[in-house]
């Protein structure tokens, strides 16, 4: 562990419950730059102990009476440092940035004030966008500073009532793949009904309890039940609040697997927007909603206004890198209106301001395949990551994909067998090799091929159609309607969490219309090893 001449200077704190699987990583990935870390178990059953015991400065036994705040003070008894980084287990900083943190601690914090780091949450699957929220987690330890809640515990109140104030830096908190696991997901709902259960008899029906509720039956898969907790919370939150905000994002979510639900998404999005403008997940949300209906024009205007003006409060969970969804979103509703210059600039802009997007440069070289532009696609796809698989193939599939777009059949189909049979399976390379077959009319040779675009990515609509289409004409082929290639649309998934399918950056076709927004009920995955 790291040492500093002053003594102990930066303890890291974790309170921790049958985590055995995951506190390993979390405590080593800190053993570098911490002067001490402290385990606070409440009472384990597992090998966690054993675990703590070996890698972390002091481990404390500890009991659980159904509060957070209580287990976070009773840890904060037993850390000695000057400063505290909290983690709960299944956290992780990495290398560069947990060095560059302790350079901070170092040299350059302000002992009045308390630090928020940004949480991530990693991706659920390859079709959508890991998440993000800003957390107060670096704080002096000064005995006036106490935690407060028995869920969603906070030291704001103490902060404020101390004079000191609280600053974003920097550096992200990466958390572990149990947070995307449906079983854990369950658990922790049904913990934290009966945690707010108890809060609420305290503390009255405040907004925030009312969204974990709205969470805790999302996770449960009760989503009628979920709309009402978040309708309440919206009554019962602040103007202006980022309770209320969440309580919106829930509502909107929630509707997505309700009942008649997408009919009120649009006067829900409206009234949330009336509160916060120029909220960039809902301006996105609403683009989706509106382009749903046909009204094309509309959406535009919105994702255009997220994209030049859209903003994002940290204290939300928000989509990571979400002002580059709003550009994509953007661009492909300008090319659906045959805008193709304009949508070129709006992508042209956001890789200036994010180079290293690989969604971006997707986008790009999505963009210049429609246009049969294929200099222009092959320069961009030489800009992808180093790590990018098959890269030769990949560049082979992007030939036959601009023959393609330009319904050369005999050309593309050269190029993107070529890819494929060289072992290309990425999604550009399987869409356009089966758009080339079934516009040939040669599905039996299509639909393996169809199936290995829809392993490649599960979720996508697209692949959906075609194949139930294949099968419609294998039952009767007189009835069954041969699919066409499809024109673009942009999709975007609702916030709360407000998941981009990466269908925000593919097609659908015109065959089934425009697309309806995708949203996530996921949201009880925000939770950490322990709270939420």
């Amino acid at each position: 562990m790291s040492s500093d001449s002053r003594g102990t200077h930066l303890s890291v704190a974790i309170i921790a419950r049958d985590a055995e699987l995951e506190i390993a990583e979390t405590i080593r990935s800190v053993h570098g730059i911490a002067d001490e870390i402290v385990v606070y178990d409440t009472g384990s059953t597992d090998g966690t102990k054993t675990v703590t015991q070996r890698l972390a400065t002091k481990v404390v036994d500890g009991s659980w009476n159904d509060s957070f705040a209580a287990a976070r003070n009773h840890c904060l008894q037993h850390v000695t440092g000057e400063w505290v980084l909290w983690l709960d287990a299944g956290e992780q900083l990495d290398q560069k940035d947990a060095k560059a943190l302790r350079k901070f601690v170092d040299a350059q914090v302000d002992e009045q004030k308390a630090y928020m780091l940004l949480v991530k949450v990693p991706q659920a699957g390859a079709d959508i966008s890991s998440e993000q929220a800003g957390r107060i987690r670096l704080v002096p330890n000064r005995p006036e500073l106490r935690w407060e809640g028995r869920i969603r515990e906070t030291l704001k109140p103490s902060l404020a009532a101390n004079g000191y104030a609280v600053d974003g830096i920097p550096y992200v908190i990466q958390r572990g793949t149990r947070e995307n696991d449906p079983q854990v997901k369950v658990l922790r709902a049904r913990r934290n009904i009966r945690l707010v259960d108890l809060a609420v008899k305290e503390e009255g029906p405040q907004g925030y309890l009312l969204n974990l509720l709205g969470d805790a039956f999302q996770a449960l898969g009760e989503f009628k039940r979920a709309a009402e907790f978040f309708k309440h919370a919206i009554a019962a939150s602040d103007a202006g609040s980022i309770d209320l905000l969440d309580a919106y994002y829930g509502l909107l979510t929630s509707l997505e697997r309700v009942e008649d639900g997408t009919e009120q998404q649009v006067p829900v999005c409206l009234e949330a927007l009336e509160s916060f403008p120029l909220d960039a997940q809902l301006l996105c949300a609403m683009g989706g909603y509106l382009q749903s209906q046909g009204r094309l024009d509309l959406a535009t205007r919105s994702y255009e206004t997220a994209h030049k003006h859209g903003q994002v409060e940290p204290e939300c969970w928000h989509l990571d890198r979400i002002h580059e969804v709003s550009a994509i979103c953007y661009s492909l509703s300008l090319q659906l209106q045959k805008q193709f210059e304009p949508a070129k600039a709006v992508l042209q802009e956001a890789l200036e301001a994010a180079p290293d997007s690989v969604k971006l440069r997707r986008q790009m070289i999505d963009l210049y395949i429609k246009l049969g532009k294929r200099t222009e696609a092959l320069e961009e796809a030489r800009r992808l990551p180093a790590e990018t698989r098959n890269p030769e193939a990949l560049r082979s599939a992007i030939r036959g994909a601009c023959f393609a777009s330009q319904q050369n059949w005999i050309s593309a189909r050269a190029y993107l067998e070529a890819a494929y049979n060289s072992g290309c399976r990425d999604v550009l390379c399987l869409r356009w090799l089966s758009l080339t077959l079934l516009s040939t009319g040669e599905f039996e040779k299509a639909e393996p091929i169809l199936e290995d675009w829809q392993n490649a990515d599960p979720n996508n609509v697209e692949s959906q159609q075609y194949l139930a289409a294949i099968k419609a004409r294998h039952e009767s082929p007189a009835a069954a309607p041969q699919p066409q290639p499809p024109a673009g649309t942009p999709r975007f998934s609702t916030p709360r969490t407000v998941r981009v399918d990466d269908e925000a950056t593919k097609e659908h076709g015109k065959t089934h219309g425009p697309s309806r927004p995708s949203i996530s009920p996921s949201r009880s995955r925000r939770s950490s090893s322990q709270n939420t």
